[in-house]
């Protein structure tokens, strides 16, 4: 019986030290350049409030699944700033897209994202140059 009354304190430890981890919500969505999917962007979601920022980057077809620590785990609940960069591969190509500065920089963007609880968020970012 003392046993029992011991590993109690210690599963009570264990059970609660999880709820400090920010939640967050799956988000996914669609980036565009000019009406053309965006490849090979890096997307980033800046939390407004406390937690980690989520990362992903650009498929072909202009899409993204972000994660903060696992897989596919999306950004933390709230309101965020977007921040886009394109990623390069060797000397810039001719004509190859560049996305502007004003998407680049915490302080220069004007992109926003509400990312809410209990559903699959879905963003689509239109950038004009």
């Amino acid at each position: 019986m003392p046993r029992r009354l011991l590993l109690l304190p210690v599963i009570a430890f264990i059970g609660c030290s999880g709820g400090d981890a920010p939640r967050t919500a799956p988000v996914r969505g669609t980036v565009t350049m000019a009406g053309k999917p965006l490849p090979n962007a890096g997307v980033t979601f800046l939390p407004l409030g406390k937690g980690p920022i989520a990362t992903g980057n650009t498929n072909e077809k202009g899409e993204f699944t972000l994660r903060t620590v696992h897989p596919g785990d999306g950004a933390v609940i709230g309101a965020h700033k977007v921040v886009l960069g394109k990623a390069q591969e060797g000397p810039a190509k001719p004509g190859s897209a560049v996305i502007p500065n004003k998407y680049g920089a915490p302080e220069k963007t004007d992109l926003t994202a509400e990312v809410k609880a209990g559903q699959t968020n879905a963003f689509t970012f239109e950038l004009t140059p």
